[in-house]
């Protein structure tokens, strides 16, 4: 009986494979989800941080097809930002760097939180911190865009990279980290608040923070020590933050730990940061994150789906479509892509027609 023979082409083939290390399409390959946070997308690789299993790290080049990449076990993930090679990501207060080679992460250091927290006696945040002052960053576009980063992420963000400054909030702090060198961050401020802050969006000029008790801006004119300038207060609620020009869009939500607010979407106008003022408010059921690009938004409602908005005039938001049946909680939008993220999955959606998403694939649960 003739013995199978391997030919040179098949063992090439196969020796190239283990080389490189199989990546299966995710179709096949549960991501292993719990309860996904937020997004991070930095060129075409997608990191979803989940707080109880740690990022899940994926090749989304094909959006029909996404790949698994790596999974890195990290307990008390809240978020990740992308400089160059270099991965950084929450492990409960600290901050943790990996460097990223192909599809292997190696660990290389750990920056640990030893918090200090300047309470006055009224429990708030000390008086040196509470003050507000005129913006200070003349007639340019105060609120466009903020410069090419190595990644972007989706409004439940809690990190941000703007040049060489790592910005990070974490429960009540507002963190500012050196990353002139990626791989050796260097920590060099630190803001403890009288409130609890839990998401991140940047512009150039401005970083939008939001928190259980209000919007909050900060003026980046010394990129080092952001200084609080603006802020739209409001009963407790959790609020995730999105910006548009001179509009910023902010979900409240009420019920559980968040408060007893009405669920409502907000249209701020920032055209003087100094002094946001809130022009619309339109009821929503059980807002969560959203994402925006003129003249739409897409909002989460949670178990209720997700919706629509047109915000060609952020005075008169008009909800114009809505899709029920699947509970999600966040997105991203990329050119025509949107990430949607779910409870415990993430679908992706081709929106060159953003009132007609076309799933392109899921990425499914791992609970079993």
């Amino acid at each position: 009986m003739q013995k199978p023979v391997v030919t040179p082409l098949v063992l090439t083939v196969l020796l190239a494979a283990f080389a490189v290390g199989w990546r299966a399409p995710v179709a096949s390959t549960p991501a292993g989800l719990i309860a996904p946070l937020n997004l991070t997308l930095a060129d075409q690789t997608l990191y979803v941080s989940d707080p109880y299993t740690g990022v899940y790290v994926y090749d989304v080049a094909d959006p029909s097809a996404p790949l698994a990449v790596a999974t890195i076990a990290l307990e008390g993930n809240y978020g990740t930002a992308v400089k160059d090679d270099i991965l950084y990501a929450s492990k409960g207060t600290s901050l943790v760097v990996y460097r990223r080679s192909g599809d292997t992460f190696t660990f290389l250091t750990e920056l640990e939180t030893e918090y200090d927290y300047a309470w006055n006696e009224g429990g708030g945040m000390a008086e040196e911190e509470s003050y507000f002052f005129a913006c200070s960053c003349g007639s340019t576009d105060l609120v466009s865009p903020a410069p090419l980063s190595d990644s972007q992420g989706s409004s439940y963000a809690t990190f941000a990279v703007i040049g060489d400054y790592l910005y990070r909030v974490d429960y009540s702090t507002l963190v500012v980290y050196d990353i002139a060198v990626p791989d050796e961050p260097k920590e060099l401020t630190r803001k403890n608040f009288g409130w609890a802050i839990e998401t991140i969006y940047p512009t150039e000029a401005f970083l939008f923070v939001g928190g259980t008790q209000g919007m909050f801006i900060f003026d980046r004119v010394l990129p080092a020590a952001p200084k609080l300038i603006g802020q739209v207060q409001h009963f407790r609620a959790c609020d995730p933050v999105v910006v548009s020009g001179s509009v910023a869009y902010v979900t409240l939500r009420g019920g559980n730990t968040c408060g007893d607010t009405n669920d409502v979407l907000l249209s701020v106008s920032i055209a003087d940061p100094s002094n946001p003022r809130v022009v619309a408010e339109k009821a929503l059921a059980t807002p969560y994150g959203l994402a925006v690009r003129d003249p739409f938004l897409y909002v989460s409602t949670g178990e209720n789906g997700y919706a629509l908005i047109d915000v060609t005039r952020p005075t008169e938001p008009s909800q114009i479509a809505a899709w029920t049946g699947w509970a999600t909680k966040d997105f991203l939008w990329s050119n025509n892509v949107l990430f949607v993220l779910g409870f415990d999955d993430l679908r992706i959606y081709d929106v060159t027609n953003p009132r007609l998403p076309v799933l392109r694939s899921t990425i499914a649960s791992g609970k079993s």
